[in-house]
């Protein structure tokens, strides 16, 4: 799971490094392991629709409201 985390958050635009932090030796090598892995584009936008943060208010409500008087027009 870290070695993807890190491969998605390396593959991100504007990111220029990525801090890793390992205990072990293995958990040191799964890390390092995200500098070989390229995640294909489809699997970019799985993980960015995952991982997308929710609308706060008011910005849910705008898109509410807009969508309820597009369905009423």
């Amino acid at each position: 799971m870290a070695c993807v985390a890190l491969a998605w958050l390396r593959q991100q635009p504007g990111v220029t490094s990525v801090i890793i932090g390992a205990r072990t030796v293995e958990q040191l090598r799964d890390n390092l392991a995200a500098a070989d892995l390229e995640l294909t584009a489809d699997e970019l936008q799985r993980l960015a629709v995952t991982t997308q943060p929710p609308k706060l208010y008011p910005q849910w409500m705008l898109e509410f409201q807009a969508a309820s008087r597009r369905r009423s027009s």
